[in-house]
């Protein structure tokens, strides 16, 4: 079996650049939120810096934090899984990778609104995603070493 990239592989081309500036943005929400708080850039949750904030911007401080983290922790799975998988299973690819996004980003708002409880809403949504990219991923693999 060869693999042929055809026109619709664009697609997951898209999915994997939007994951990414996703990322930059949440980034750069991060970054802004320091500037707002009045922190160094150089600042983390628990220094010294951040000691000097209220119970209540200690909080939102590190709700954004964590979310940035989240972010970058997930994004090299990501892309590469809808890459890999988008070989074999385009469109299918494509859509998981457009479910991620939209998972990541209610994840992302409802964790910073609501604390760890809010993360559950985004996760109905990226858990499918991933499990159904890594699937296609290693299915079409195995496929076209014809192990199946």
């Amino acid at each position: 079996m060869s693999i042929v990239i055809g026109t619709s592989y664009v697609w997951n081309i898209v999915t994997a650049t939007v994951m990414g500036l996703q990322t930059a943005a949440f980034a750069g929400c991060a970054s802004r939120q320091k500037a707002r708080l009045d922190l160094p850039h150089s600042a983390e949750v628990g220094s010294r810096a951040a000691e000097k904030l209220s119970d209540e911007q200690n909080e939102e401080f590190s709700r954004f934090q964590k979310v940035n983290q989240s972010h970058i922790e997930y994004l090299p799975l990501a892309q590469s899984s809808v890459l890999l998988a988008g070989l074999f299973y385009p469109k299918l690819s494509a859509y998981a990778g457009a479910g991620y996004i939209l998972g990541r980003f209610i994840y992302s708002m409802s964790y910073i609104k609501c604390g760890p409880e809010g993360r559950k809403y985004g996760v109905f949504f990226i858990c499918p995603s991933i499990i159904t990219l890594l699937s296609a991923s290693l299915y079409g693999s195995f496929k076209a070493l014809s192990l199946v």
